[in-house]
């Protein structure tokens, strides 16, 4: 059993904010309010790789927050960070409340029919950014057949079940048709 801590993306890095060293952080939902620092967590590249930087400042700042990262006094340092996605350590973040789940607890989730509550042969593979919602890649389970992406909204997207590791989707046939 792996001993290894599950990491959970909360926001991605923007643009420099000031001339004191900040970047701006976007983010879905309050994840970050309920953090403090200083503190350190772990950020990913666009490419894959990871590394550890330490935070000094979090603060909200209108539709997004600013966090100062220690070493980083100035824009133009702090700029190679844009992009990167910062990732944090699940057991330290809030639980989830009732209606909402971290989008990678839904990677492995089975697609089933909210309407018949039948397999449809298919899994989430992935969960990808969007600035209007996330999207969701779905793969058949055989391995044979045609990824379907489907947006991650109420009218598309039914209920969840971690237990189960299902995922009903709202008229299915329609994806499957485009």
């Amino acid at each position: 059993m792996s001993t290894k801590p599950s990491l959970v993306k909360v926001g991605v890095f923007g643009s420099s904010h000031g001339i004191k060293g900040f970047i701006k952080v976007f983010t879905d939902g309050e994840t970050l309010s309920s953090l403090k620092a200083p503190t350190t967590c772990t950020v990913r590249d666009p490419l894959g790789n990871t590394t550890t930087i330490a935070i000094e400042s979090i603060k909200s700042n209108g539709n997004h927050f600013l966090v100062k990262i220690k070493g980083y006094d100035t824009p133009e340092t702090v700029v190679k960070y844009r992009g990167f996605s910062i990732l944090w350590k699940k057991e330290e973040l809030p639980k989830p409340q009732d209606g909402e789940v971290y989008t990678e607890d839904l990677i492995g989730l089975r697609i089933i029919s909210k309407e018949t509550k039948t397999p449809l042969g298919y899994k989430v593979t992935d969960v990808i950014d969007n600035p209007a919602h996330p999207i969701l890649e779905c793969k058949p389970t055989s391995g044979e057949g045609e990824t379907i992406l489907v947006p991650f909204l109420n009218r598309f997207v039914g209920d969840w079940n971690l237990e189960t590791k299902t995922l009903e989707m709202i008229e299915w046939e329609q994806w499957i048709a485009l």
